[in-house]
């Protein structure tokens, strides 16, 4: 399970911004019944949750389960995908605004 998550990762990571997880989505897109998508949808919402309960307390990496989660759920739900990497491309169209701005003053 570990080696999979890992690999999962290093594909979304290898993808370019805005498009990451929905390349991931078509690759993956036809290979699954009705229990697949439940196993790995629900799979990955535990993970997102499990994610967000770890990272409450100070000092623990909680967030680092975010990823795998998406992506598992992203995989099998095309408007999760799409959701997800247009959402990184706002994220990163502000963080490039505010770089500006504080190289400005």
């Amino acid at each position: 399970m570990i080696s999979k998550l890992r690999s999962i990762y290093r594909e979304i990571i290898a993808a370019p911004a805005g498009e990451r997880f929905h390349r991931f989505h078509q690759r993956l897109k036809g290979r699954a019944g009705r229990w697949h998508v439940a196993v790995y949808g629900g799979a990955g919402l535990l993970l997102v949750m499990l994610g967000f309960l770890l990272s409450l307390p100070p000092l623990m990496p909680g967030f680092l389960l975010w990823l795998p989660g998406l992506a598992l759920i992203a995989s099998q739900f095309g408007w999760v995908a799409r959701t997800l990497d247009h959402g990184e491309y706002l994220m990163r169209k502000a963080c490039r605004r505010i770089r500006g701005q504080n190289g400005a003053m």
